[in-house]
């Protein structure tokens, strides 16, 4: 049987703490225009932190794709063949919406919406995973609890 590389189960929960609070971030750095710390949670006179604009949005991208890469490439507590097929129908299924959401936007946005649109593609397809796995995971776990 091929041995598929997956982090260890301890990696999910450092994922969770990394994806939640940089997500949170990147949410309220999107209202405020990719501009560094969002200016509306800081003082005027605190001015050092908007002078770290590529930084913050560092931070948020790295923190975002880390997050969501430990959250669904580590291992499950019980890690099967139905685990394994339910990750890659998740992952499939990620792909397909996200290539069909690309496709829609080069065909409808232009200029500076394409370019804010291309920032948003670029956590698609792992957030959209994660999602899907969950979801997935899920109704397997009630499933499972609705047999017994």
């Amino acid at each position: 049987m091929n041995k598929i590389l997956l982090l260890p189960h301890a990696f999910k929960r450092i994922g969770w703490v990394l994806f939640i609070p940089t997500a949170l971030l990147g949410a309220l750095m999107f209202f405020d225009g990719f501009n560094g710390f969002p200016s509306f949670l800081l003082p005027d006179s605190f001015a050092p932190a908007r002078d770290f604009t590529r930084l913050w949005n560092n931070i948020v991208i790295i923190g975002i794709l880390l997050g969501v890469l430990f959250i669904g490439c580590s291992r499950e507590r019980i890690e099967d063949e139905l685990i394994a097929r339910i990750r890659l129908n998740a992952l499939l299924a990620a792909l397909y919406v996200t290539v069909g959401v690309s496709v829609l936007s080069a065909l409808a946005l232009y200029d500076f919406a394409y370019i804010n649109f291309m920032i948003f593609n670029l956590f698609l397809l792992p957030v959209l995973f994660l999602v899907i796995e969950r979801v997935m995971l899920w109704r397997l776990g009630k499933e499972a609890a609705h047999e017994e």
